[in-house]
């Protein structure tokens, strides 16, 4: 019998001081303790948060992007 691989990726965003402060933190979330997190990224921009992700995806499927 396989057994399928998955992975949870949770991103919570907040501004601080009104709508001046992007704040994320970006962490993954195992299924065998899904109380438990482990903080991928935390990021002060949109851009720093996708480049987060990409690297968790690129981690997750063993490949590495070439591409921006």
């Amino acid at each position: 019998m396989s057994e399928d691989r998955s992975g949870t990726l949770l991103v919570r965003v907040w501004l601080e001081g009104g709508t001046e402060h992007f704040r994320a933190r970006v962490s993954a979330v195992a299924s065998d303790a899904p109380d438990e997190d482990r903080t991928v990224a935390v990021a002060s921009s949109p851009r720093e948060v996708l480049d987060a992700v990409r690297g968790w995806l690129d981690d997750f499927t063993g490949s590495r992007s070439t591409t921006d």
